[in-house]
């Protein structure tokens, strides 16, 4: 049952992170997160996902140079 519990955290997970940002998301994303972090103390019943697997460890967020470049006229 346990395990369940975890698999129904985990995607709810992945649901809640689809939504538009807001306090609301926020709220229920911590609340997910410490659902997790307290029912996955046991690696060996945390279930293989897909989508996490997937995921690239750094950060794709690509920032823009503080200044413009120049026009070329």
């Amino acid at each position: 049952m346990r395990r369940q519990w975890i698999a129904t955290e985990h995607y709810r997970l992945h649901i809640v992170e689809g939504w538009p940002d807001s306090p609301y998301k926020e709220a229920t994303l911590r609340g997910i997160r410490s659902a997790l972090a307290s029912l996955g103390n046991d690696p060996s019943i945390i279930p293989a996902c897909p989508i996490c697997s997937s995921r690239r460890r750094v950060s794709g967020v690509v920032r823009f140079p503080s200044q413009p470049a120049e026009r070329a006229a």
